[in-house]
């Protein structure tokens, strides 16, 4: 019993001694917060039917409120990497100048084959004082190509 009260002792002083950042849509706080160094990305995983993953010719990312690309440029070896996994790059942390901090902003995945499109999904994504994160959107998408 006592190690049982000792846990919950000190989960209530770690959860107090945590400083409040306010979510206001500034920065605030965030000089004191401390950041990672990894690099977040929010990927959509694409499969057939039959769980495949599905290799796509190109994708285009696109903020949604303004129609601003935010499609990124990869190296024959990354795309390759995308194709062979059947998973591509929504957005990630380098979109910070595009993402407003706290906010919740919409943006559109496509992907297509050839000239076709075969997906396109809505995300809503945000970020914190270091990081982008996934609002809603589905991550694993099934297409008939």
């Amino acid at each position: 019993m006592k190690r049982i009260n000792l846990i919950g002792l000190l989960l209530i002083a770690s959860t107090l001694s945590c400083s409040k950042v306010e979510l206001t849509g500034e920065e605030q706080g965030c000089d004191k917060v401390d950041c990672t160094y990894d690099l977040r990305w929010i990927s959509v995983k694409l499969v057939d039917p039959s769980g495949k993953p599905v290799a796509l010719d190109r994708t285009k990312v696109t903020r949604l409120s303004d129609g601003k690309d935010l499609t990124k440029t990869y190296t024959n070896d990354q795309w390759n990497i995308f194709k062979s996994l059947g998973s591509y790059p929504v957005a990630g942390d380098i979109d910070g100048e595009h993402i407003p901090k706290f906010k919740h902003t919409k943006v559109r995945f496509q992907g297509y084959i050839g000239n076709r499109e075969v997906v396109k999904a809505d995300y809503v994504v945000t970020f914190d004082c270091c990081h982008i994160s996934l609002v809603s959107g589905e991550l694993e998408l099934v297409t008939g190509r």
